[in-house]
């Protein structure tokens, strides 16, 4: 797949084994958690985001893009990580009662292979790093030790390809397709539903290839270890595998060598998909330029138009050389004991090799233009514009420092600083300069700095921009910088991005580990110090020592790196609505050429392959040579239990959850929005994104955006369609109003909490607005080729459950078109009337439903003070219905959309311009709290992995698919992506279930691996804050949950065959959703009027 950019022009880590962002990002989803329609507020770029971690010289400033603005007063810059208990337990957990290490540098470990070469504690983070060689071959090996019992391995191999075929993206889907000791079908996949992993995965990034997992059994973890050490080092890379996870030509018509040809493969499939995007052909574009000569200048992941190219023996070569212990990073993490992990290592892999001279593979530094660079290309046109005269994109992007050096360390952090202050929120210098006077739409894809190449970058552009204008745009980037070079940058801002740093470092995630192996990887892999990315307490009080001895340090920064340096290239880049349909017609041109010329031994060869591929997928291979856990090895009973106080604060029922957060406060405030009068509920996404972007009465939207920025995580509203656990029909419409500050920030922020409410400024800064409103519609018309899953579930579930249909309406196409018309027809002031309106009839202690703190213990106290102030600063009129309510009751009270009924809908074809389909299909059921609820959520597991894996991605060449019970909507749903087909997948559907109906189709080993894929996902990890937040949200208690369980354990092979005859096969006649979104040359041709073909504006077309 293709995951959301690491950082930099055209910079991608393609995440090959797990369903793409489309599957649970919907512009709105119900469940038992708030669904967002914005971010907490606006970041002005897309900078980069991979890790937990600030990363120093990586620019990974996650933490940087939640919220916007600069600090009042200089803050400290000593960060700590405290250890934090992973959940309430009567008995301490594995990780505190573990040894501690007494490792030094010279130590030999596992009978002398491997010696320790460095012991260095982290105090930010709480952990000691230790870092090791193998003797014999040169493998280096980072291990974590903490108190975390989510443990992670990951290898990782430098992998530089020379050419856009995707050899190194092909070799690591056709790696886990099968090795020396486990000799069966797709052992990944197959893992997958034998392990209680939290992750589990491998990911292709433009120069490495890495293999990482996490889980939090001791066994588990042994058991992965061997399955991903074989793969990697011992695969067995089959012609037929190469076939499928690659590219093959085939008979158009199966059997028929006069019909022509066409290709297919997996990752051709995907990777038509990942690079039909605007956004994906602009970046590869500008990284292209701007690394003109090194193996950044190539697709890592594959051009579709040169995937043919590969050959099968390109593959084994490349694996020869690149996969080989010399050349591999071992990164650990956790609190399992290392000596074990590496004595299994050195006897499953290491001890076979010998070193090997692995200096060719390495990256080396670009050679630097003498002059800057222009170019001008096409892209695809997004789905849906407001104003066709702008769509235009600039950008000029400079080639900065070398990352693995020292002596560019404190430059490489201080550009990352930098990128934000230039780029992120609305009193960023290029904000200011591009966006603000209305140049464009909004920043250009990829901007921003990219810090995972061996080279750093940074990007400035705009997309939205009209052809005439190109010219001023380019001028205004260039004397931008300039001027920064002469002024510099505000301290005061340097001190809020500090502060961002350290509530990043404090914040407590489940996957702390496995963000640090994979935001260290690009560093380790290259030869540079791994520990540099978390040393961030020791660079940022470096910047300040820096910034402190020399007040001209940002000036001379910017004019060496960027005024002065001739690195320089801009991309211009102009909207062609054609651009797919001319991929495919040149496509279907080399087809036609390769078929004229196809000799009878070609033809002969084609059938010989295709008829070898499909004897390799019919084969039945055991799959228990593979180690497995079972069932018993999923607790019972709950493995988390979070104790929960609840009481009332102003009258108002309130949830207290003391947490181990790390110094952390989290408040969340819930307004019911059962008043609203409808014709004010389309403006509610508007209403909940720009409640924090628009200023207040106290305050500019400026001023505001600073204030936030330096002493919350962001203040934020989202709207929730929460169904009743007992009736999806009956949904609880409600306001979200959210922050977290440290705790020293707490009074600031319910501060600023109260200010929003009680005097969000949305009449006064119609500038401000119209701004917004361009970028939001623009942003909504790129989202729909890219993220079409999205688009195909909301239409096929709208018709079916009123969370669905309030999301449809809220997120769906229609809410795109409605945005391109407020620009269209720049109805700022409708918008504005209509948002101050809703805050009118929401915000008062009237109507606020009920509250919640997430803190620590010794936290909570100060909390509620701040939080009675807060609420006392409502209109205080208080809601009757909350007078005498306990907290579980005033959780019914909530807005409720009762009169919707299910109704039969056709079928949609939504044409958007994209290469591959998006295809959905929902059904409706039954509600959680239903005894069949739990059955036909492991029923879509079993179909998912035991049908329809194989169906869709093996045969039909998706990229993906399979099939979800959704409890809360009480919705059951297929999908697939990025896939080829579009009838043939729905046809895939409705086997599905009659083979899961089909005595005999479903084993007992079946629903054991359905059983262990569920726990693993009702057992994860979880955020300090997000523990308890089921029940606040939709009073799903620990009663409910631990129900849910039990009929999830008594499930049989018969059990799930009855569920499947009576609510699917049985109701195959009642009641569906269909919709697919893709190109509309494949709009199906059917028999009736069965289908409706609309456009990305949702309208029908003729």
């Amino acid at each position: 797949m293709q995951a959301s950019p690491i950082s930099g022009p055209g910079l991608t880590l393609r995440s090959t084994h797990q369903a793409p962002s489309e599957r649970t990002t919907a512009p709105f989803r119900s469940g038992t958690r708030p669904i967002s329609f914005a971010s907490t507020a606006e970041s002005g770029a897309s900078l980069p985001s991979s890790t937990p971690l600030v990363m120093a010289g990586m620019a990974s400033l996650a933490v940087l893009r939640r919220c916007s603005g600069a600090a009042k007063r200089r803050l400290p810059v000593t960060f700590r990580r405290q250890a934090a208990t992973k959940s309430v337990a009567v008995e301490p957990p594995r990780g505190a009662l573990r040894l501690p290490l007494a490792y030094k540098p010279g130590d030999r470990l596992a009978g002398g292979a491997f010696e320790v070469t460095s012991v260095d504690p982290i105090a930010a983070y709480n952990v000691t790093c230790v870092e090791l060689v193998h003797l014999k071959t040169g493998a280096r090996w980072l291990h974590v030790d903490s108190d975390d019992s989510n443990n992670v391995f990951n290898v990782a191999f430098r992998t530089t390809p020379v050419d856009s075929t995707g050899v190194a993206h092909i070799l690591e889907h056709t790696a886990l397709c099968g090795s020396a000791r486990f000799p069966v079908r797709d052992p990944f996949f197959n893992m997958l539903k034998r392990s209680l992993s939290t992750f589990m995965n491998a990911m292709t990034a433009p120069d490495y290839t890495m293999y990482p997992y996490s889980t939090m059994n001791a066994q588990d973890y042994m058991n992965l270890l061997e399955v991903y050490l074989d793969a990697a080092f011992f695969p067995r890379l089959t012609k037929e595998d190469f076939l499928q996870e690659g590219h093959r030509l085939e008979f158009k018509i199966p059997g028929d060598p006069e019909s022509g040809v066409q290709i297919k493969g997996i990752v051709f499939n995907e990777m038509k998909g990942a690079m039909g995007s605007q956004g994906a052909r602009f970046g590869k574009a500008l990284g292209s330029s701007l690394f003109p000569t090194s193996t950044y200048n190539h697709n890592s992941g594959g051009d579709p138009v040169n995937i043919p190219d590969l050959t099968h023996e390109d593959l084994l070569s490349f694996h020869s050389k690149s996969y080989h212990p010399s050349n591999a990073r071992f990164y650990t993490y956790g609190d399992l004991p290392l000596e074990q992990t590496l004595e299994r290592v050195e006897e499953l892999a290491l001890s076979s090799f010998s070193a090997l001279d692995v200096t060719s593979l390495n990256v080396q530094d670009e050679v630097r233009y003498s002059e800057p660079q222009r170019m001008e290309t096409t892209v695809p046109a997004d789905a849906v514009v407001a104003d066709p005269t702008k769509q235009s994109i600039v950008s000029t992007a400079w080639l900065l420092v070398n990352q693995i050096s020292e002596r560019d360390s404190l430059d490489s952090f201080a550009l990352a600083i930098a990128s934000n202050l230039l780029l992120d929120g609305p009193q960023a210098v290029f904000y200011e300069a591009l966006i603000e006077p209305g140049w464009g739409t909004g920043f250009a894809p990829g901007t921003g700095y990219g810090g995972s190449r061996r080279e750093t970058s940074l990007a400035v552009g705009l997309k939205g921009v009209a052809e005439k204008d190109v010219p001023e745009v380019e001028k205004r980037i260039l004397e931008t910088m300039e001027k920064v070079a002469r002024d510099g940058l505000p301290r005061e801002s340097v001190n809020t991005v500090l502060h961002q740093i350290e509530l990043g470092t404090a914040s407590v995630s489940p996957n702390f580990g496995l963000g640090i192996g994979m935001g260290v990887m690009s560093t380790f892999v290259h030869g540079g110090d791994p520990l540099r990315p978390l040393r961030v307490t020791d660079q940022a009080a470096r910047l300040v020592t820096a910034l402190d001895a020399d007040p001209n340090f940002w000036q001379e920064l910017i004019k060496r790196r960027f005024v002065d340096n001739p690195h320089r290239v801009t991309v211009v880049a102009h909207a062609d609505p054609e651009y797919d349909a001319k991929l495919e017609k040149e496509e279907q041109g080399r087809l036609d050429a390769r078929s004229a010329t196809l000799s009878p031994e070609d033809k002969a060869k084609i059938s010989a392959d295709t008829e070898a591929l499909k004897q390799s997928q019919d084969q039945v291979l055991d799959p228990d040579v593979l180690p497995t856990l079972c069932v018993a090895d999923a607790v019972p009973k709950l493995a988390q239990t979070y104790i929960s106080e609840h009481r009332s604060v102003g009258g108002v029922p309130t949830q207290y959850d003391a947490q181990p957060t790390n110094g952390i406060t989290y408040a969340t405030a819930v307004f019911d929005l059962s008043g609203l009068p409808d014709r004010l509920v389309p403006y509610l996404s508007l209403f909940a994104s720009f409640l924090s972007e628009l200023g207040t009465r106290q305050r500019g939207y400026k001023e505001l955006a600073e204030t936030i920025k330096g002493s919350t995580g962001g203040v934020g509203a989202s709207i929730s369609a929460t169904p009743s656990l007992s009736d999806p029909d009956k949904v609880e419409l409600s306001l979200f109003l959210s922050s977290n500050a440290l705790d020293r920030n707490v009074g600031t922020m319910f501060e600023l909490m109260g200010e929003l409410v009680l005097g969000a400024n949305f009449a006064g800064e119609t500038a401000r607005l119209q701004t917004l409103l361009k970028r939001r519609a623009a942003a909504a018309g790129s989202s729909i080729s890219s993220g079409g899953l999205s688009y195909a579930r909301s239409r096929a579930e709208g018709s079916l459950s009123a969370s669905a249909a309030l999301g449809e309406r809220l997120g769906g196409l229609h809410y795109v078109a409605e945005l391109q018309r407020y620009v269209r027809e720049d109805a700022h002031a409708e918008v504005s009337s209509a948002m101050g309106e809703i805050a009118a009839h929401v915000f008062s202690a009237k109507n606020m439903r009920r509250c919640r703190l997430v803190a620590q213990p010794d936290a909570i106290s100060a909390a509620e003070v701040h939080l009675t102030k807060f609420i006392e600063t409502l209109p205080q009129t208080l809601s009757p219905l909350l007078v005498g309510q306990s907290f579980d009751e005033a959780l019914s009270l909530g807005a409720v959309v009762a009169d919707f009924k299910s109704a039969p809908r056709k079928k949609a074809f939504i044409a958007v311009p994209t290469q591959t389909n998006f295809v959905a299909k929902s059904m409706r059921t039954v509600p959680y709290s239903h005894p069949d609820s739990a059955p036909l959520y492991l029923l879509g597991q079993a179909m998912s992995t035991c049908f329809l894996h194989k169906q869709i991605r093996e045969i039909g060449g998706a990229y993906g698919g399979g099939s979800s019970a959704d409890p809360t909507s009480g919705t059951f749903v297929f999908n697939s992506y990025r896939d080829p087909n579009s009838l043939k997948t729905l046809e895939a559907f409705e086997k599905a279930v009659e083979w899961a109906a089909t005595p005999g189709s479903l084993s007992a080993r079946d629903v054991e691996e359905a059983h262990l894929r569920t726990f693993k996902s009702l057992d994860a990890p979880r955020a300090p804050s997000s523990r308890g937040a089921s029940h606040f949200t939709a009073g799903l208690d620990d009663a409910s949950r631990q129900l849910f369980r039990d009929r999830l354990l008594a499930c049989t092979v018969d059990t799930l065959r009855d569920v499947a005859e009576r609510h699917l096969l049985v109701a195959a006649g009642a009641p569906c959703g269909v919709a697919i979104v893709g190109n509309a040359a494949n709009v199906p041709v059917t028999s009736g009027d069965e289908w409706v073909v609309l456009g990305p504006d949702g309208n029908e077309r003729q």
